[in-house]
C-alpha cells in the first residue's frame, strides 16, 4: 500500500470548503466541554441523524466517546474568535463566551447561526478519530451566513459575494493579491514604491477567475484564499479587491521579493490605502484573525 504523507493529505482534505462548528457536551462532573470542527455531516432526515468526528487527541475525547447527549453549534460569520477559542485555547473556554444549557443539559453557544441538540445514536472507532452519530432531538436556526473554512483560512460568504458582484457589475476592477509564504509577503515595485501583485478584470471575467489566471500566467504556485479588502477610490471611480493567498514555494518568478511580515509597516507603499491595508494584515497575522475591509479608500469598516 502506498505510504501517504500526512501533511500533504491534511492539506488536500482542507481544500474542501466547509462551515465551522463547535461541538459541545457536559462531562459527568457537570463541566462544559467543546471543540471546533469542520467535520460535520447531515446523515438522514428519517430518522434525523448527523455525524461529527472527535479526534482521539482531544483533551475532552473521553467525554465525547461516552456522552449520551451532545450539541452541534454552527458558527455565524462573525464568530471567528469563538472558533479559535475552541480550537486552541487552553484556558476555560466557556468563561470567554456567552452560552446556556438546553433542556438536555448541552451547552448552546449564543449567537450561533444554527444549533442541533442530539442524543448519541452510535459511537464508532475510526482510526485516530471516532464517528459520533447523533439523533437530532431539537434544533433552532436563524437567517444569516455561516463562517466558512478552506485551505487553512476562514472566509465570509456574504463578503465573497459582495466582491463577486462588484467585479461583475463594474468594468475594469483592480484585483490584487497578498501572497504569503513562511511569514513573508510578496511585494512588487512600481515607480520606486512598494505595491502588491495585481491585475485588472475585463468585460468577461470576475475577480476570482482574473486573479487565478494572473497567478497561473506568472507561474506562481499559490492557493487563493478569502477576500481581504474591498474599497473604492472615489476620485478615480476605481474599485479595488484584494485577496489573501498562500504560496507553496518561495519562487517569485520576477514579480518582486518576499518581505517579512514584521517589516511591513516600514515599507514605502504606493498609496496610503495600501499602507493601511498591509499594516492591518501584519497585525491580524499575529493572531490569525483576519477581517475584511469594506468601504472607500479613506473611510470604511472592517467586518
Amino acid at each position: 500500500m502506498k505510504q501517504l504523507d500526512p501533511k500533504s493529505l491534511r492539506n488536500a482534505f482542507g481544500s474542501y470548503m466547509t462551515g465551522v462548528t463547535v461541538i459541545t457536551a457536559m462531562s459527568n462532573d457537570g463541566k462544559p466541554v467543546g471543540f471546533t470542527a469542520n467535520s460535520f455531516t447531515s446523515v438522514s432526515l428519517d430518522p434525523p441523524l448527523l455525524l461529527v468526528c472527535p479526534a482521539k487527541s482531544l483533551s475532552s475525547f473521553d467525554v465525547f466517546a461516552n456522552c449520551k447527549h451532545f450539541a452541534v453549534n454552527i458558527l455565524s460569520e462573525d464568530q471567528q474568535n469563538i472558533s479559535n477559542i475552541f480550537a486552541g485555547s487552553k484556558d476555560d473556554r466557556f468563561s470567554q463566551i456567552e452560552w446556556h444549557k438546553d433542556e438536555y443539559g448541552n451547552p448552546i453557544i449564543k449567537g450561533a447561526l444554527t444549533h442541533f441538540s442530539c442524543k448519541t445514536d452510535r459511537n464508532l472507532d475510526a482510526g485516530d478519530h471516532h464517528l459520533l452519530v447523533g439523533e437530532v432531538l431539537d434544533f433552532s436556526s436563524r437567517e444569516g451566513h455561516g463562517l466558512g473554512y478552506a485551505s487553512g483560512g476562514y472566509f465570509s460568504l456574504a463578503l465573497e459575494r459582495e466582491a463577486a458582484e462588484i467585479s461583475t457589475q463594474e468594468k475594469h476592477v483592480n484585483v490584487g493579491v497578498i501572497i504569503e509564504h513562511n511569514g513573508k509577503v510578496l511585494l512588487s515595485q512600481k515607480d520606486g514604491k512598494e505595491t502588491l501583485p495585481s491585475t485588472t478584470t475585463d468585460d468577461n471575467t470576475n475577480a476570482v477567475s482574473t486573479i487565478q489566471q494572473f497567478l497561473a500566467d506568472n507561474g506562481i504556485d499559490a492557493q487563493l484564499g478569502a477576500v481581504f479588502s474591498i474599497y473604492e477610490n472615489t476620485k478615480t471611480n476605481t474599485n479595488y479587491i484584494f485577496y489573501r493567498a498562500i504560496a507553496n514555494s518561495s519562487e517569485t518568478k520576477g514579480l518582486g521579493e518576499y518581505v517579512s511580515i514584521f517589516d511591513i509597516a516600514e515599507q514605502d507603499f504606493a498609496t496610503p490605502a495600501m499602507h493601511s491595508m498591509m499594516t492591518r494584515y501584519a497585525t491580524e497575522s499575529e493572531n490569525g484573525l483576519y477581517g475584511v475591509y469594506v468601504g472607500q479608500e479613506e473611510q470604511g469598516h472592517v467586518h
